[in-house]
């Protein structure tokens, strides 16, 4: 170990002279270098006493029974301070200035009603205080802790506390408490909503999804309509996640916002809408002008931001892929996308549940045939006669049925062949199985398998037999 105080001195005037301030070198078991310290003081006992002092802090410190100096620096200091610090950082890392806002809010609010003076006052038992005697809606509350707890996660990164106090307190549970829930237009809604003044804003939200602060800031030059997949691209200074995000734009706004550029003669760095997103009021005025009721029976509410949620949830009902949803609405995370913006009050539930199979029709009869079955496939040609006794197997087995068999399988002298393919029975009644119409006064009542075919001629019992069809006649009746 290496501790020692000393007077740095200088040349002055070709003479040595000693600064009156004490300062320390200090190199503990284990360090990898030394350290210089300023004393402060210019009292040589004082100086000794205080490299004494420091000496035991750094042992402490060395073995976890005092903060490091940082920490302790920060708890003591006015943690007014320490929020402006990170409100600057936030602004220098790009953050929104909503985001910021409501940063700087919530932790001035929280020292303020807390009455948190430094770092050391903000503990987890006195938040938990202030957050039961509150009114405000779990998402609002747990909002505040978030700040609070960003906050330590700041000063953690950096070194200057040891844990974040706030990173285990449970968040109250929001689900069934919300104050404020948002629906999704219909599509009769939205149409009346496009009849009005504002047609070009409402279909260009309808289909895009896009945000009022994003809308604000489009400019013809993000807007590419004249290639052959039409896109646009939000400004990375206003999109949410800070990417550069092309979309593909639907052929309607396609059409819509040609119209509205040829007529304006813009440029690329002309605004597409220069007045704005027009405040709610105006938005509400619209909205009742189209007859779209602002709260509906549930409770559920309409304004701006709805729009996006009914682009979203038409999506859906679309039968788009759940990725490709969240890509479409230009989410990082897929629940956001089916969860929160997806209005499942306009899924076609009562359709889908209809469009299930019933379990009465799930064993389906095997030897009837109903319309709109299988297709026959074409004439088998050329095939070798099958002793009967054998296992009869398909061959390059095809769904389809054969109409026509040109051999015959070989006779049986007596009894069924065994099996039977009533799927033919399909095939008009009158013609043999080599197209031959037969004889319509002669009837075949013997066998109840033909006896709804009206047959003449020797060789039409054998033929039949080669279908599959189960003959009970006598071989006489046969030959």
């Amino acid at each position: 170990m290496i501790a020692y105080i000393y007077r740095p001195k200088r040349q002055r005037n070709s003479k040595q002279v000693f600064n009156r301030i004490w300062r320390a070198r200090l190199k503990l078991n284990g360090d990898a270098k030394a350290r210089d310290i300023s004393l402060n003081c210019a009292d040589k006992q004082t100086a000794e006493q205080k490299l004494r002092d420091s000496i035991r802090d750094y042992e402490r410190t060395a073995v976890g029974l005092l903060a490091p100096a940082a920490q302790r620096e920060t708890f003591e200091n006015p943690m007014e301070r320490l929020v402006d610090g990170y409100v600057a950082d936030l602004k220098a890392l790009g953050r929104s200035t909503d985001h910021v806002r409501h940063v700087d809010t919530r932790l001035r609010r929280l020292m303020r009603e807390c009455k948190w003076q430094n770092l050391r006052e903000a503990t987890a038992d006195s938040f938990l205080r202030w957050r039961t005697a509150q009114k405000k809606s779990p998402k609002t509350i747990n909002e505040y802790q978030a700040a609070l707890s960003a906050l330590f996660s700041w000063l953690r990164k950096q070194n200057r506390v040891a844990a974040n106090p706030f990173e285990l307190v449970t968040k109250v549970d929001a689900r069934g408490k919300e104050s404020f829930h948002r629906r999704a237009l219909n599509d009769d809604e939205a149409r009346q909503l496009l009849a009005g003044q504002r047609k070009s804003l409402y279909l260009l939200a309808l289909h895009t999804g896009l945000r009022r602060g994003e809308i604000n800031a489009l400019r013809w030059g993000d807007l590419h309509l004249d290639v052959a997949n039409p896109f646009y691209a939000v400004p990375v200074a206003k999109s949410k996640s800070r990417k550069e995000q092309p979309r593909p734009l639907h052929p309607e706004l396609v059409r819509e916002l040609q119209t509205m550029k040829s007529a304006e003669k813009a440029t690329s760095e002309t605004l597409v809408f220069p007045e704005r997103v027009p405040a709610m009021k105006v938005i509400r005025a619209d909205f009742k002008t189209a007859g779209i009721p602002l709260v509906d029976e549930r409770g559920h509410r309409v304004d701006f931001h709805a729009l996006r949620m009914t682009y979203i949830t038409r999506l859906q009902r679309a039968g788009v892929s759940p990725r490709e949803a969240m890509e479409l609405a230009r989410h990082s995370d897929m629940r956001l996308t089916m969860k929160t913006y997806t209005d499942a009050a306009q899924l076609p539930l009562a359709a889908t549940v209809r469009g299930l199979p019933a379990f009465d029709d799930s064993q389906i009869d095997s030897q009837t045939l109903v319309a709109g079955g299988q297709s026959m496939s074409p004439s088998v040609i050329g095939l070798k006669a099958i002793k009967v006794g054998k296992a009869v197997g398909n061959i390059d087995e095809s769904r389809n049925l054969t109409p026509v068999v040109a051999i015959c399988h070989s006779e049986q002298p007596s009894g069924d062949l065994g099996f039977e393919s009533p799927s033919l029975r399909h095939i008009s009644q009158g013609f043999c199985a080599a197209g031959t119409q037969l004889d319509t006064q002669t009837k075949v009542s013997a066998c109840p398998d033909l006896a709804h075919v009206v047959t003449s001629g020797k060789n039409f019992p054998k033929c039949w037999r080669a279908f599959g069809i189960a003959c009970r006649m006598s071989p006489a009746s046969c030959s």
